[in-house]
């Protein structure tokens, strides 16, 4: 048995599906779907529980993607990132992804910084978050990369060096499947001195 197998290969033959981009009405998600059959390409697998992939990238590759890589394999229970910098099309796409039912709650920490680096943004999380009581978003001075992914079976963390924004070519990622570290870094989201915004 080979041991890079997609658990979810099977079932995708088995099921004639529409093409991704009638699925879906941001194109920023199909985008991310595709990028995500990209990174099926090179990554086969989600890690096994308590290991740890450590990635990097050569192409312009967004932190976001690796939400529908897992999510179209598992529903997302709980999701909890950190970053320094979101666009308004990853709010959009994130929301989509809830309002379908593949994130469940979604906690974003965000650098404190956007609020006047790009207003209108915040404006378009703050309102996505007022329709949607499990959406939140935080606010802190913060440079942290942290995506915590929670599904029925399993605890996926995601760190590295890209924002949920358009990145470089060379980003270095570490995905891991493990209870403690998700335990670990969730006091990111719980301990630190946040500031609620929406």
């Amino acid at each position: 048995m080979n041991k890079f197998f997609n658990p979810a290969q099977e079932s995708k033959e088995n099921v004639k599906q529409k093409p991704i981009s009638e699925q879906w009405a941001s194109k920023y998600i199909v985008s991310h779907f595709q990028k995500v059959s990209n990174l099926e390409d090179d990554l086969f697998r989600i890690p096994t529980p308590e290991e740890f992939i450590f990635l990097q990238t050569d192409t312009a590759f967004n932190a976001f993607t690796f939400i529908p890589f897992v999510a179209k394999l598992y529903p997302i229970q709980e999701l909890y990132a950190s970053t320094y910098s979101i666009s308004r099309r990853v709010i959009d796409a994130l929301v989509e992804l809830h309002d379908k039912g593949m994130v469940e709650q979604a906690t974003l920490l965000i650098s404190d910084s956007m609020i006047k680096r790009n207003p209108s943004t915040i404006d378009n999380l703050k309102g996505m978050c007022s329709t949607r009581p499990n959406l939140k978003a935080l606010f802190a001075w913060s440079h942290a990369k942290v995506c915590l992914m929670k599904t029925a079976d399993f605890w996926f963390v995601v760190e590295g060096s890209g924002n949920w924004s358009e990145n470089a070519h060379y980003e270095q990622y570490l995905f891991a499947n493990s209870k403690g570290l998700y335990d670990h870094r969730l006091q990111l989201f719980t301990n630190s001195k946040l500031k609620k915004y929406a």
